[in-house]
């Protein structure tokens, strides 16, 4: 609901207008053939005051090769246990490569409470996602 002229304004109101920001770093590690797994410790749990937040995320995931595959890794972010669209995806082929895949996400939150948004990776064989170097930074906005 928009601000009107004349309006009396609260502070808890006022409150809802600043973005809140949230960040987590992964601790684990994640090694394939897995699908949709957790990286343990990249997730970020948080309490709206209204419906309709909006949040934007930044994702990343560190990949490491731990034997030969032409296989095709993918990684997402889940919102309140949902698997997100689009997907991030990797793939090498020689054992000693390594790399660093981003994504980014945006959303609406639709009800007020407590929310999850987490990092999942889905590594085929000979692939490992690093959770040391993983991580998930996501922006809140309340709606007011």
């Amino acid at each position: 609901m928009p601000l009107q002229p004349g309006q009396r304004i609260t502070a808890a109101r006022i409150n809802r207008l600043q973005p809140r920001t949230y960040h987590a770093i992964g601790s684990g590690t994640v090694t394939g053939a897995v699908t949709n797994a957790d990286v343990t410790g990249a997730a970020v749990t948080f309490t709206t005051e209204t419906a309709d937040a909006t949040y934007t995320a930044v994702c990343v995931w560190d990949v490491d090769l731990t034997g030969a595959t032409t296989a095709t890794g993918t990684a997402r972010m889940a919102a309140d246990g949902v698997a997100q669209s689009p997907l991030a995806t990797f793939g090498q082929e020689v054992g000693t490569d390594r790399l660093t895949v981003t994504q980014t996400y945006s959303g609406t939150l639709g009800a007020a409470g407590s929310h999850t948004l987490k990092l999942l990776a889905s590594p085929a064989a000979n692939q490992s996602i690093q959770g040391v170097n993983s991580s998930i930074l996501v922006t809140v906005m309340e709606a007011t």
